[in-house]
Parts: C-alpha cells; structure tokens; sequence
C-alpha cells in the first residue's frame, strides 16, 4: 500500500464549511501522481508513455473538515493489457475514520498516435508491487 498525505486546506470547503466532494478528484490526482513518481513514470516521456483516466467512482462516508490531515491509502487492483485501476481510501489520521473510498481506472495511452497503449513492463512490475486480490474484478478492464 501507498500513502499519501495531505492537510484540508480553506479553499477545499464548501458553503457547509466541508470538503467539497470536487476536491476529492484533486486528493485522488495528488496521491495517483506521488504514487506515480514512485513507480518511476518518467513525466519527460509521458507524450510516449502515459495514461488517461478512463473512470473515476467515489463513495463518500463522511465529511472532513478544515485542518484535518488525511491519508490517501493507494493500492492497486486489476493490471489488465493496457488499463490498471486504482483504489483508494481516504482516511482521517486523527482517529482513522473512513471519509471516502474510490476507484480509477487508467489506461495507457500513446499521445503521440492519439491510442491506448500496453501497460509498460516496467510499470506491470511496480504496479504488482502494491497489487491487492481481495476485490470484485472491475468491469472497466474486461479486455483492457
């Protein structure tokens, strides 16, 4: 599992005085990037070797609030030939409760000839590494 830290800041609440549930696309993005780098994703080759977000779900279980520090736990689900998918858990530190779970599905994509493109093996090596098998499959990777 990876993880990924963060502090809510003010600009992430809503009128509610909460995360507005948009911001939790930017916590994902920010936990999916530092994972990334992690895995070695060299971004001056991304054109060539990158990925798209083909899908992205989240299930929100309770709000956070100003100043709560969060962890995003990462791991990865399916690795299918061109598509991987992510899952997450967004969790306060303070106590451990579960604010949000979600899901995305990447798929490798070939910028350079607008396609989808095979997962690197490289990446398959580093995704295995933080693979979990204790979920449903995903549809979105049926043939991916």
């Amino acid at each position: 599992m990876f993880v990924h830290t963060l502090t809510v800041r003010f600009r992430d609440l809503d009128a509610l005085n909460h995360v507005n549930n948009a911001v939790y696309l930017t916590y994902l993005e920010e936990a999916r990037l530092a994972f990334s780098a992690e895995m070695g994703v060299d971004w001056s080759r991304f054109q060539e070797h990158g990925f798209v977000i083909a899908r992205c779900e989240i299930d929100y279980r309770h709000p956070a609030v100003l100043g709560d520090v969060l962890r995003i736990e990462l791991t990865v689900g399916e690795i299918g030939r061109s598509a991987f998918e992510f899952r997450y858990r967004v969790v306060r530190a303070s106590d451990d409760r579960l604010i949000a779970e979600a899901r995305t599905v990447q798929v490798c994509f070939d910028f350079l000839h607008n396609r989808p493109a095979r997962v690197p093996e490289a990446w398959r090596i580093a995704l295995a590494r933080h693979q979990c098998h204790d979920s449903q499959p995903s549809p979105c990777l049926a043939g991916a």
